[in-house]
């Protein structure tokens, strides 16, 4: 089931606003990491990005933030894919995140102005943890396929709402795989991160989740770091393990000893950006 969360702080590795809008205004944004959506189809790149010169050649795709900002208030909104791939500590949090649920998590950002919506009700393929970083937006939820007949996309009759709820600056919202939603902005600019998190259980979301949010007394999010804690840790490591070496051949693992070591968490090849 969905369900909203209220930690009293966030993880330090969540970037505020300022930060965001530094990176959008530095002048090295350009697709396909900047992407703007209007009325559910993806914005045309000549529409907000230009051209430059760069020792000279001519180089497309980079973010023009008036542009941006033109579109933003004319109904638009903004998508920052794999926000995890450039953005530091945004990649410390996925990465954490996903040592602890054992599935891969990405990041992607979204903006949106009061009273506007990036997508009709549609489901996504991956678990996700809704982190707001400014505004208020108003999400309604409904419930998961029961069975695995189901694709993600457009949902044209969603059924009952399962949750219906405003989230503010620090809030955290939980969306099941598969849940059909929607979402409209209820104040200001909202923006907030998508993290995404790939057939992981809501068990172990729910166990991840309270780590990242836990506080020390410093007032700072931190791990918890008990004995029987560190012991469930082992335990999902081993669990993890034995399942991807009953998956894997021989000859895979093989060529596997063989060839490069795999990628770190977080730096897995670019799925498609999930919809918000």
């Amino acid at each position: 089931m969905p369900e909203v969360f209220h930690p009293g702080v966030l993880p330090q590795e969540v970037p505020g606003l300022d930060d965001l809008g530094d990176a959008l205004r530095g002048g090295l944004m350009r697709t396909p990491y900047v992407e703007m959506v209007r009325e559910g189809a993806v914005v045309e790149a000549h529409e907000f990005c230009a051209e430059r010169v760069v020792a000279g050649r001519v180089a497309e795709g980079f973010a023009d933030p008036e542009c941006v900002m033109r579109l933003l208030g004319e109904g638009a909104t903004l998508l920052l894919p794999q926000l995890d791939q450039w953005h530091a500590s945004v990649g410390e949090l996925t990465a954490r995140l996903a040592h602890d649920v054992g599935r891969r998590v990405e990041a992607f950002c979204f903006a949106t102005m009061a009273g506007r919506r990036g997508l009709d009700v549609h489901r996504d393929d991956a678990d996700v943890l809704v982190v707001q970083v400014a505004g208020r937006k108003e999400w309604t939820v409904y419930g998961a396929p029961a069975n695995g007949h189901w694709r993600p996309g457009p949902v044209p009759e969603p059924g009952e709402p399962v949750l219906r709820t405003v989230i503010g600056a620090g809030d955290v919202l939980y969306v099941p795989r598969g849940a059909p939603h929607t979402a409209t902005g209820d104040e200001g600019l909202s923006v907030h991160i998508a993290l995404t998190i790939r057939e992981a259980g809501t068990a172990r979301i729910r166990q991840a989740l309270a780590a990242l949010l836990a506080e020390d007394p410093g007032g700072r999010a931190a791990r918890p770091l008990t004995d029987d804690q560190l012991l469930d840790s082992v335990r999902d490591a081993i669990e993890v393990a034995r399942k991807a070496l009953d998956e894997v051949t021989p000859e895979e693992l093989l060529a596997r000893a063989r060839g490069p070591l795999p990628d770190l968490p977080g730096a897995a090849p670019r799925a498609d950006w999930p919809t918000a």
